[in-house]
C-alpha cells in the first residue's frame, strides 16, 4: 500500500465539505479565504477544519495539507 492510497483512505473518511475545506487549506488558503471560496463563515471553516484534523489524526493544518498532497488533490 502506498503513501498514496494511504491518504486517499484517509481523505475517504472526511464529509464533504471536510474535504472541500482540506483542499482549501493545502492550496494555502487563510481560514477567511476559504470562508469566501467555499460560501461559508469563517466559524464554520474553523470546525469543519477541526472535524477534519480528528478524523485525519493529526494537529494543525500543515499536518491536513501533507496528507491532501499526498493524495494527489492539490
Amino acid at each position: 500500500r502506498t503513501d498514496r492510497d494511504a491518504a486517499r483512505t484517509s481523505m475517504s473518511a472526511l464529509s464533504e465539505r471536510e474535504h472541500a475545506v482540506a483542499v482549501e487549506v493545502a492550496r494555502g488558503l487563510s481560514n477567511a479565504e476559504i470562508g469566501r471560496a467555499l460560501y461559508l463563515g469563517e466559524a464554520t471553516v474553523k470546525t469543519h477544519l477541526a472535524n477534519a484534523q480528528r478524523k485525519l489524526g493529526v494537529g494543525g493544518r500543515v499536518e491536513v495539507a501533507v496528507i491532501v498532497t499526498k493524495a494527489g488533490l492539490v
